[in-house]
């Protein structure tokens, strides 16, 4: 599998793992620039604590985009975009690398015939963030990973990118819950709308479904309720808002959709393990 960086310029303190459709390297890099190429895998790269590096898209020309990545972002690169990543000094990192054939067969297993990964350059995803920490933690306090432990995280991850990153959500009409195409008509409602008052009912009527037949079949398909799938898409934006703006948590409870601090905050800790405030002071 193709690797993320040059070798040759890699702290001896590297540390990594694999598995038949994954890669993953931590660890620190000290050169300025890296070669902008287009690799063969789908890579993740999450810069580590206290870090930020600057990565282009694109070959090498005047025309490449520029966004700073801190240790709080992760970049999602599919198989075959030019990109290459800049730095001062040395950066920590950590780079997972997926097989494009390791993620066609998730696919399959899913019942997905074609899918298109989208480009991020600059997301804001706490489940991907936590899987790099996880995996960082893994392997500095053990020096390495069981197969299974890299095995069963390539295949959540594999997961994620498909039903969030990719035009093609995972089907579970076959396992008896909602066809696709309404798992999607449903996720972009709430994500539309997750600001306003809405309950699943609201969300059925847009389907033209029985609300609680619908509420049934939509746990079945994503694993959360309606009421469930809200509350991450509030959670997760306030993470967001939280790291990149200044707002008030008043202000940023408001801005999801809570009514007052107070049940934002029990919320909030509910899902994250730790208050807003806490989680805005780990920036």
């Amino acid at each position: 599998m193709d690797v993320l960086f040059d070798r040759a310029h890699t702290d001896d303190e590297a540390l990594e793992a694999h598995c038949e459709g994954m890669y993953v390297w931590t660890g620190n890099a000290s050169w300025s620039k890296s070669i902008a190429n287009a690799h063969e895998t789908h890579a993740i790269v999450a810069p580590c604590t206290r870090t930020s590096v600057i990565l282009s898209n694109g070959p090498n020309t005047g025309d490449q985009q520029k966004t700073k990545l801190t240790d709080r972002h992760v970049s999602i690169i599919p198989a075959g975009c030019a990109h290459s990543l800049e730095w001062d000094g040395e950066a920590e990192l950590t780079s997972i690398m997926l097989k494009p054939a390791f993620l066609d067969a998730l696919a399959q297993v899913n019942e997905i015939g074609s899918y298109h990964l989208t480009e991020q350059l600059k997301s804001v995803d706490p489940f991907l963030w936590h899987m790099a920490r996880g995996i960082e933690r893994q392997l500095r306090l053990r020096r390495h990973a069981e197969k299974s432990y890299i095995e069963s995280v390539a295949v959540v991850i594999g997961q994620h990118l498909l039903s969030t990153y990719s035009d093609a959500p995972v089907n579970s009409a076959s396992l008896g819950g909602l066809p696709r195409y309404k798992v999607r008509r449903a996720i972009d409602f709430v994500r539309d709308h997750y600001r306003d008052d809405i309950g699943f009912r609201d969300i059925a009527g847009q389907l033209d479904m029985s609300p609680f037949h619908f509420a049934r079949m939509f746990r079945h398909s994503t694993g959360d309720s309606p009421h469930q799938f809200i509350t991450r898409c509030r959670i997760d934006a306030a993470k967001k808002m939280l790291i990149e703006d200044d707002m008030a948590i008043v202000d940023v409870a408001f801005a999801v959709g809570y009514k007052s601090q107070s049940y934002f905050t029990t919320r909030f800790a509910l899902l994250v393990g730790m208050t807003p405030a806490a989680f805005r002071g780990c920036r």
